[in-house]
């Protein structure tokens, strides 16, 4: 890894995990940058639509508010996994990263239908919507389900094969440290998908209609991070 720190403004724990992954996996370091503009960009389309003159906050400006913080903590949560071998928790957040493109999706297509991410939007429509996008997805999409849920691909997830012919396995319990090969591939899927993320939800942020759309839900009392 080079002795320059990215220059990139990003969260501590954001740069630690670039960084350490970086230097413990080889990840490409096109990769990493590519991955720390997402996130940076991310940061500021949330500070535009928090910072807009309106104090008055409709359920399309929230939605859109939220859908940004949920892709943040997912990204940060994938890489984190990644860190300490967590292929579980990485694949639940893979997961959750996709169904929030697909509700990006949705919205783009029908914008007066943002609010109803205030409510009850399925899995199965947010999936749909994503695999219609990005074909290659969905594939992807049902590997992850078979990992995160209780089903033959969870259980099978902890064994590793030792001997095929001779059917012998390990099996040991915890986490375990990626090869090289396999962190690097991970951080790629996670870095695709921040790309995918702050493409759609930019231009989200630039839909005057969507921020409009809906009752107002919260009022402004002060400044980022205060009451509301």
């Amino acid at each position: 890894m080079r002795n320059t720190r990215l220059q990139i403004e990003l969260f501590p724990y954001e740069r630690r995990s670039l960084e350490t992954l970086e230097r413990e996996f080889g990840v490409e370091r096109e990769t990493v940058v590519g991955f720390a503009q997402s996130l940076n960009s991310l940061r500021k389309i949330f500070q535009k639509v928090l910072g807009g003159p309106e104090d008055e906050f409709r359920g399309g400006r929230v939605v859109i508010m939220g859908l940004i913080n949920h892709a943040h903590h997912l990204l940060a949560g994938g890489l984190q996994a990644v860190e300490a071998g967590n292929g579980v928790v990485w694949s639940a957040c893979v997961r959750g990263l996709m169904e929030t493109f697909g509700a990006c999706v949705l919205i783009l297509e029908r914008p007066e239908s943002v609010t109803n991410h205030l409510e009850h939007v399925s899995a199965g429509k947010l999936y749909n919507a994503a695999k219609r996008v990005r074909p290659g997805l969905g594939a992807d999409i049902e590997r992850l389900h078979g990992i995160v849920h209780p089903g033959p691909g969870s259980v099978y997830s902890g064994f590793k094969v030792v001997d095929d012919e001779k059917c012998s396995v390990e099996f040991k319990l915890g986490l375990h440290q990626l090869e090289p090969d396999e962190g690097r591939e991970a951080v790629t899927v996670l870095a695709n998908l921040a790309t995918f993320l702050e493409e759609k939800l930019s231009a989200l942020t630039n839909s005057q209609k969507v921020l409009s759309t809906g009752k107002v839900v919260m009022v402004r009392c002060g400044g980022e991070g205060e009451e509301w």
